[in-house]
């Protein structure tokens, strides 16, 4: 069987999709009363792991919240947790054929300050 550019191509695009859905945040959780978050990917597990998960049972990183950008599409509150999410199903940049570089600059004004606070590559 022979691929031909098109099919190679939409190969890479669809792994690229699934990448960004696994690996890259989907949302943040913060905690001010135990003083933690979590980063979070679409399947609501840790980054890198697709196992589709229940945010509740990840693990908190202890920091100084105040210092966490606490800006994204959505934002839910409910007592001392803020979840945060950085794209939703219409902005999610990897939606269709290829990727939508203007909904990839959005998420990244989000990403990009939450890197920097937090000195890590997202």
């Amino acid at each position: 069987m022979t691929f031909t550019s098109k099919t190679i191509m939409e190969n890479y695009i669809s792994k690229a999709a699934d990448a960004f859905l696994t690996s890259r945040p989907y949302g943040i959780r913060l905690d001010f009363k135990h003083k933690g978050f979590v980063i979070f990917n679409h399947h609501m597990n840790l980054l890198g792991n697709g196992t589709p998960c229940n945010l509740d049972s990840l693990p908190l990183e202890i920091c100084t919240l105040e210092d966490i950008p606490q800006t994204g599409e959505r934002i839910i509150k409910n007592g001392d947790i803020m979840d945060i999410f950085f794209y939703d199903e219409t902005s999610n940049p990897y939606t269709g054929y290829g990727v939508n570089l203007e909904k990839l600059k959005t998420y990244n004004k989000y990403i990009y300050p939450l890197a920097l606070a937090l000195n890590r590559t997202l």
